[in-house]
C-alpha cells in the first residue's frame, strides 16, 4: 500500500475538522452544555432547559429564522446582503391574513398570496441590483422599507386573528402544526445544500461571489444568479411569513422587527464571508440554532433577559473581524 493511499483518509479527516460547519456545530453543543450545567435544578427536579417541550419550542422558534437564513446565506455567498427578509415575512402575514379573512380567500390561495409577496419582492431587489446597480446594502434598505410601509397601509393599524379561523389542532397531511416548522428548515438545509455543492447553478453562486469578473468571464450569466439568490431569498422569507402566521395565528405590520440581523448573523456565525465566495447553508441553520438558544435560555437567568441583543451584536462584530483578518492573512 503506497503513502499517497495512506494520506488520503487523514487528509480527508483534516478537511473535515476544519469545516465551519463543524466549529459551528462544536458551539452550538457547547452552548447547550453550558446551560445545562448553569440551569441545573435544585434537588434534581425537572429540567427547566433540557427537556423535549423546550427543545421543541427551540426548535420551532429558531425555525423562522432558519429558513431565511438559508436563502439570506446564498445573497451573502454571492457577494450581497439582503436586509429585506424581516419586512417581507411581515408583509407576508398581512397579506395571507388580509385575504384569509377580509376576501374569503380559501387558506391555500392565501397562502399562495402570501409567497407571491416574496416573489415580487426578491425580483423588485433583483431589479435594482442587476438592472439599476444600486448597491446592494441601498437595494435591500429601500425594499425593506417599501414593504414594511405596505403592511403598514393594508392593516391601517390593526392586525388579523388568523388563529379564528384555523381549525383547532389543525395538522396539514398529518403533521402537527408545532413540527411544521423544523421540518420545513431541515429538508430546505438539505436541498440547497446539496444544489450549492452539486448543481452548476449552485456552484456558480460561489463563483460569482469570490471574483466576479473572473466569472463573467468564465461565461456565467452574473445578472441571472443575482437574480436567483434573491428571489430565493425573498421567497424563502416569505415561507418563514406564512408558517410564523400559521403558528402564532396573526397577520401583523410589526411581525419580524429587527430580523434581519439575527438573520444575517446566523449565516455569517455559520461561515458566510460578507467578502462573498464562502459560506454553508447548514452553518446558517446552525447559526439560527445558536442564537435560539441563547434566546430561550437567557431569559431563565435572572437578570439576563434582555442581554440577547447585546450578544448577537458583539457576535457578529467579532465574527465579522476574525473573518476579514483571516481573508487578508489568505491574500
Amino acid at each position: 500500500m503506497s503513502v499517497a493511499t495512506l494520506a488520503t483518509p487523514r487528509s480527508r479527516w483534516a478537511n473535515l475538522l476544519r469545516t465551519r460547519e463543524l466549529s459551528t456545530l462544536f458551539i452550538l453543543l457547547a452552548e447547550i452544555a453550558f446551560f445545562a450545567w448553569y440551569l441545573w435544578p435544585d434537588g434534581g427536579g425537572r429540567h427547566p432547559f433540557v427537556n423535549a417541550e423546550n427543545g421543541l419550542l427551540i426548535l420551532k422558534y429558531s425555525a423562522i429564522y432558519g429558513i431565511a437564513a438559508v436563502g439570506a446565506s446564498m445573497v451573502i455567498i454571492s457577494g450581497g446582503v439582503d436586509l429585506a427578509p424581516g419586512a417581507v415575512i411581515a408583509l407576508t402575514t398581512v397579506i395571507l391574513g388580509h385575504q384569509y379573512l377580509e376576501s374569503q380567500w380559501s387558506l391555500p390561495a392565501s397562502i399562495l398570496a402570501g409567497l407571491g409577496v416574496g416573489v415580487l419582492a426578491g425580483g423588485l431587489s433583483a431589479a435594482l441590483v442587476v438592472l439599476v446597480r444600486l448597491p446592494p446594502f441601498i437595494a435591500t434598505l429601500g425594499v425593506m422599507g417599501i414593504t414594511r410601509g405596505l403592511a403598514y397601509i393594508v392593516t391601517e393599524g390593526r392586525f388579523f386573528d388568523v388563529s379564528a379561523r384555523i381549525p383547532p389542532k389543525w395538522a396539514p397531511l398529518g403533521v402537527p402544526l408545532d413540527w411544521i416548522a423544523p421540518i420545513v428548515m431541515v429538508v430546505l438545509m438539505v436541498v440547497f445544500h446539496l444544489f450549492m455543492r452539486h448543481v452548476q447553478a449552485g456552484r456558480a453562486v460561489f463563483a460569482v461571489g469570490g471574483n466576479e469578473t473572473a466569472a463573467r468571464y468564465t461565461g456565467i450569466r452574473v445578472g441571472r444568479i443575482k437574480t436567483m439568490v434573491y428571489v430565493v431569498s425573498a421567497v424563502l422569507a416569505a415561507l418563514s411569513g406564512v408558517i410564523l402566521v400559521l403558528g402564532q395565528g396573526q397577520g401583523k405590520a410589526d411581525l419580524a422587527t429587527g430580523y434581519e440581523l439575527d438573520i444575517i448573523a446566523s449565516a455569517v456565525i455559520g461561515g458566510a464571508s460578507l467578502s462573498g465566495g464562502r459560506g454553508s447553508v447548514i452553518g446558517a441553520v446552525l447559526g439560527t440554532l445558536i442564537f435560539g438558544v441563547l434566546r430561550n435560555a437567557l431569559p431563565q437567568i435572572p437578570g439576563a433577559t434582555f442581554y440577547d441583543r447585546l450578544i448577537v451584536g458583539l457576535v457578529v462584530v467579532v465574527i465579522v473581524v476574525v473573518d476579514q483578518l483571516l481573508a487578508r492573512r489568505q491574500e
